[in-house]
């Protein structure tokens, strides 16, 4: 069980490693950390309904989970699928403001 809780971490872990620079040709710093920002608020935005059902979840579940030595790899999916919803957020604000991913 210990080794599938170590492999969603690493997958969690790998598709933060993945997040893009954002390049847009005539956006002086300011204005792209400005877009930057005002994306990342949405994709937080976007989160919280999701964030607010898994911890009603952990909260009834929670005590089963920890008994069963699952909590953790509960824990790691939650983020896991929190995370990609937040990138996938961002990456459709910031494309829809002009932005083309960097390296």
């Amino acid at each position: 069980m210990r080794w599938s809780v170590a492999l969603v971490v690493a997958l969690a872990l790998g598709a933060c490693a993945g997040t893009p620079n954002w390049s847009k040709k005539g956006v002086t710093d300011q204005a792209a950390v400005a877009d930057l920002a005002d994306c990342n608020s949405l994709a937080q935005a976007s989160t919280r309904h999701a964030g607010d059902i898994q911890s009603d979840i952990m909260a009834s579940r929670g005590h089963d989970w920890e008994r069963s030595g699952t909590m953790d790899a509960h824990r790691a999916v939650f983020a896991a699928e929190t995370g990609h919803q937040s990138d996938d957020v961002l990456k459709s604000c910031m494309m829809s403001k002009g932005y083309a991913p960097g390296d």
